[in-house]
């Protein structure tokens, strides 16, 4: 198993919307289990900072419209900013499940 998980969230600014969807996502998967310090690092920022984190990136979350193709997941996550909590959790469920999926690809 990897040491650590990188997920990047990201935004127009990389300052409050990708900050909440940051924070949101830390919660949520911290109540699931995932320990959010040691198997998963979660930052944010700019999307113009995708390029530059691109070979560490395990799973893209983006609180505005991103399109671009990447060898890693790229999720939705607006939810966090419209704080819709069903959305939030369809987010959450989206981004473990690349990470089961991610764990799985690494031990077989």
């Amino acid at each position: 198993m990897k040491k650590q998980y990188f997920i990047f969230v990201c935004c127009g600014a990389g300052k409050l919307t990708s900050y909440m969807a940051a924070e949101g996502l830390k919660s949520g998967l911290k109540e699931r289990g995932w320990d959010v310090k040691k198997q998963i690092k979660i930052e944010h920022g700019l999307i113009n900072d995708v390029p530059r984190y691109s070979d560490k990136i395990d799973i893209l979350v983006s609180s505005t419209n991103y399109t671009r193709k990447h060898a890693f997941p790229v999720v939705n996550g607006i939810a966090f900013i419209m704080q819709n909590e069903e959305d939030e959790i369809k987010c959450i469920d989206e981004v473990e499940a690349y990470l089961k999926e991610i764990i799985e690809k690494e031990n077989s």
